[in-house]
């Protein structure tokens, strides 16, 4: 529940960012030079804002994408070394289960020598 709001509430700010952008843009619509590296270019300074708002948005994305492949991998990771754990625990209680048993038997022969 709590994730759903979260994520409801991040796309609302979000869709709101993008009013206000394409506000602005809309508002400074004004041709402008733009000059990078070798090329100089003239065009709508709308088209400038959006399109670095575009941009901003596609890298944020890519590196949210890449932030959540770490988090599964080290996920998968960790579930696999608690799998293993869970094994070793199970063997080290069978083990000294065997070994309680045996010392019972050995306690239980020493009362019968005596």
């Amino acid at each position: 529940m709590k994730l759903k709001i979260n994520l409801e509430f991040k796309f609302i700010i979000s869709l709101i960012f993008a009013i206000v952008v394409a506000i602005f843009a809309i508002q400074n619509a004004g041709s402008v030079e733009i000059n990078f590296l070798f090329a100089k270019f003239t065009i709508s300074q709308a088209v400038v804002i959006l399109g670095s708002a575009v941009v901003g948005a596609l890298i944020s994305i890519l590196l949210s994408v890449i932030k959540q492949i770490k988090q599964n991998t080290t996920i998968r990771q960790l579930t696999r070394e608690r799998d293993n754990l869970k094994e070793e625990n199970i063997d080290l209680r069978t083990k000294l289960d065997e070994l309680m048993i045996t010392g019972e038997k050995e306690i239980l022969e020493e009362e019968d020598e005596e």
